[in-house]
């Protein structure tokens, strides 16, 4: 009789469900936008922040490459759309502030990929700054549970503890505004100071309701990322163009994040100002995002970031059209897989760093270097054609 209790309780611990340790996890992920948030000045509020306390963060940029296709206007609307979406305006098309502009829907958002993956996924976009819902991601958005426009920060704040408390909240995004508008009306100094407190301690009460729902549901995988959309000028009053401030953002997390967001790893041919293209770009959110909730980043999706969480592929992946050259950082002693315009085209030692295309890059090409399972895209400017991008500022 001991014996058959033993053996019926080996069986029932091998059956899928009866061992708590063997459940899926079930992933979830928080994306907070503080809007125009400078990080230097946010480090200025001291130690005992929920930023230094409680996430794991690091320098970033925004606005693409200087003079390279990738380059854009450091304003809200191309900043939002590229966290979201995972590339540069030059693929999702918002290259200003315009309302009448629409996300590509040949480079989805967040939102609809999580849609198309996931279909009974509880989605949610909470914002202050109503374009990102009412213009940009009219349409790419129309599928998420929930989605609220120009609201306060406190309200913002207490619809997504509501969402967080109620609902399965598997992907929310929210836009907190306040910071933004405080400095473009006085720039830096004790308002925005204050407004970064604030914006400190409303991040402190999502992270407490975060951490109350992992404790009453311990198979959640929870991923906070909070990040900006653009720096701001010298004074803090404006952003637009294309100043190694204007284009300084941060990435933090919950979680910690791989060696893209820790280690340097700089384009030895164009570091940028302070060796600011050594940093992970705005555009690794997105694929930081999908890889969590479960999605196998797909080489046909031309996703310019690096993501942030597991393998990071090939690094800073990026064209020198003159020369018709692929440049790439890797330590990797596997070999990297080239697609062009989705055709497979050459396999090359990662460490090799660069691989030129016998064709030339006179014409535009979307590029894909795929490492450890990892892609990365880049789509190169045309050799012969100027790039230069309006100086505007907000």
């Amino acid at each position: 009789m001991r014996l058959a209790s033993l053996l019926l309780m080996l069986f029932l611990a091998m059956l899928p469900g009866c061992d708590p340790a063997r459940h899926p996890s079930r992933p979830k992920a928080l994306l907070i936008g503080l809007d125009g948030v400078q990080l230097e000045q946010y480090l200025l509020l001291g130690d005992a922040t929920n930023l230094k306390q409680r996430l794991y963060y690091g320098k970033a940029y925004a606005g693409g490459i200087n003079g390279k296709a990738s380059e854009q206007p450091t304003l809200s609307g191309p900043g939002w759309v590229t966290l979201l979406t995972g590339v540069w305006s030059n693929k999702h098309g918002v290259d200003s502030d315009t309302e009448s502009l629409r996300v590509d829907p040949a480079f989805p958002s967040l939102f609809k990929r999580l849609r198309l993956a996931m279909p009974n996924a509880y989605l949610s976009s909470v914002v202050g700054w109503s374009p990102l819902n009412t213009a940009f991601l009219l349409e790419d958005a129309h599928g998420a549970d929930v989605r609220e426009s120009g609201l306060s920060d406190a309200r913002v704040i207490e619809r997504t503890l509501q969402i967080l408390a109620n609902t399965p909240a598997d992907f929310t995004f929210i836009q907190l505004d306040a910071a933004d508008q405080v400095g473009h009306d006085s720039g830096f100094g004790d308002h925005y100071q204050q407004a970064l407190r604030t914006l400190d301690s409303q991040i402190g009460h999502l992270l407490d309701k975060v951490d109350e729902r992992r404790r009453l549901h311990p198979q959640e995988d929870w991923l906070v990322i909070v990040s900006t959309d653009h720096g701001r000028d010298y004074w803090g009053k404006g952003h637009g163009s294309a100043s190694e401030q204007e284009k300084s953002i941060f990435i933090a997390s919950n979680k910690p994040l791989n060696q893209e967001l820790t280690e340097l790893s700089i384009p030895a041919e164009m570091p940028g100002p302070n060796n600011l293209y050594g940093l992970p770009a705005q555009t690794s959110v997105a694929p930081t995002v999908l890889r969590h909730m479960g999605l196998t980043l797909q080489p046909e999706w031309l996703l310019d970031g690096t993501p942030l969480l597991g393998k990071t592929g090939a690094r800073k992946a990026r064209a020198d059209e003159h020369k018709g050259r692929l440049r790439w950082n890797s330590n990797a002693t596997g070999y990297l897989t080239i697609l062009k315009n989705g055709q497979v085209v050459a396999q090359v030692p990662a460490r090799d760093g660069q691989w030129t295309d016998p064709q030339g890059m006179e014409r535009q090409n979307d590029y894909v270097l795929v490492l450890d399972g990892t892609p990365t895209a880049v789509r190169n400017r045309p050799a012969a054609k100027a790039f230069v991008i309006e100086e505007s500022s907000y």
